[in-house]
């Protein structure tokens, strides 16, 4: 063979030499390649007709996997522990250790794990019971440590579970850790900071004095000052975000907000120029909902889907009914960055096109939302 197609034989393990003392130093980037060789075989090994013999030699193959640096192999070793409690193809004594090594490398859902069971929330009864010789020993304090220790490194994972959790933890107390209003606000503002769109609506409708069904706060919520102007700030940024389903909650809540009477007198007036203002700043959403009300309703067609899910009925009486202002509150939407709003708005479109015929459309070119602002 020639000698330069020869594959070279690298070490995983250098030789590392610091003054007088030696160390054995892994190579990350082979250390890396070895872990998920092994990770695969030991997935392979665990197939829905295993024998014991086979479970046995992927465990094998997850822990050869976890000493060359996987993540997500010691998880694995965890899940089989609990998967049989009773005849672990692992020892039991092992459990925390491994859920620790694998929360310790970033696997947000060991870090969850580890996180409820020191709080004592009883999310996870099987791993507080095999740790409890562990977890008994430990003052209350150091649990509630560690608890939110492990949590940070879910959150930092993007585990939502976690992150919902240690919210109501905050808010009103989960097992071993206390409601703690200043926790709570920290909590949801590095969230809301960080793009959380279903923190930015929980967040929001707290400072604007309700919850997220829009009623009043529940008893035994911990205190936290209400501030409707951010409230609804946070709202809005939660609106135009990626889930839908979540945005539209976002504006229900807005609306839900002005009829409770957050946002003060003239509050009506306030918010359809607030709402004008960001449909008009590229806001696909809020705009599709203009263009629906704003269609008189002889000339609809069919509900959209998306409209059928969220009404929002109080939006009607934002807008004037005129077949030039739907049009032009549809060429907001058509160019947004969603496609899939950009697509509803083409088809609301193409279905008012049909019935306004071509030349009414030509004159939308000399149509303002003067109209609209009037409403």
């Amino acid at each position: 063979m020639d000698e330069k197609t020869k594959r070279r034989y690298i070490p995983v393990f250098r030789h590392l030499r610091l003054g007088s003392k030696e160390y054995w130093v892994m190579d990350p980037k082979l250390a890396c390649g070895r872990a998920a060789e092994h990770l695969k075989k030991g997935l392979d090994l665990f197939h829905e007709e295993a024998t014991d013999e086979e479970k046995i030699l992927g465990c094998e193959e997850l822990l050869l996997a976890t000493d060359f640096g996987c993540q997500e192999a010691p998880f694995l070793l965890a899940l089989q522990i609990l998967s049989y409690p009773d005849d672990p193809i692992f020892p039991h004594h092992d459990l925390l250790n491994l859920l620790r090594l694998a929360a310790e490398r970033g696997n947000g859902r060991a870090a969850y794990r580890l996180a409820a069971s020191y709080a004592q929330m009883n999310h996870f009864p099987v791993i507080e019971s095999l740790g409890e010789a562990h977890f008994s020993c430990l003052p209350t304090q150091d649990r509630m440590r560690l608890a939110e220790y492990y949590f940070a490194m879910a959150i930092a994972d993007g585990n939502d579970e976690a992150m919902d959790e240690l919210i109501m933890a905050y808010a009103y107390g989960r097992g071993l850790i206390a409601k703690n209003s200043a926790k709570f606000q920290r909590l949801c503002e590095t969230l809301v900071k960080k793009g959380k769109q279903s923190v930015m609506i929980g967040y929001g409708a707290w400072l604007c004095g309700m919850t997220v069904t829009g009623k009043a706060m529940l008893p035994g919520a911990v205190e936290v000052p209400q501030d409707p102007a951010r409230g609804i700030d946070y709202l809005l940024k939660a609106s135009r975000g990626a889930k839908l389903n979540l945005a539209q909650r976002a504006l229900h809540l807005v609306l839900v907000a002005q009829s409770l009477g957050a946002l003060g007198a003239g509050s009506l007036q306030k918010l359809q120029r607030r709402l004008f203002k960001e449909a008009k700043d590229k806001h696909q959403l809020l705009a599709l909902y203009f263009a629906w009300y704003a269609t008189p309703t002889a000339m609809r067609r069919e509900i959209p889907a998306f409209i059928a899910d969220e009404p929002l009925p109080q939006l009607q009486h934002l807008v004037v009914p005129h077949e030039d202002l739907a049009i032009k509150w549809l060429d907001l939407a058509l160019f947004g960055a969603d496609a899939a709003l950009s697509d509803a708005a083409k088809l609301l479109l193409a279905n008012l096109f049909a019935k306004v015929g071509t030349p009414s459309a030509k004159k939308v070119v000399d149509i303002d939302f003067s109209k609209a602002d009037r409403a």
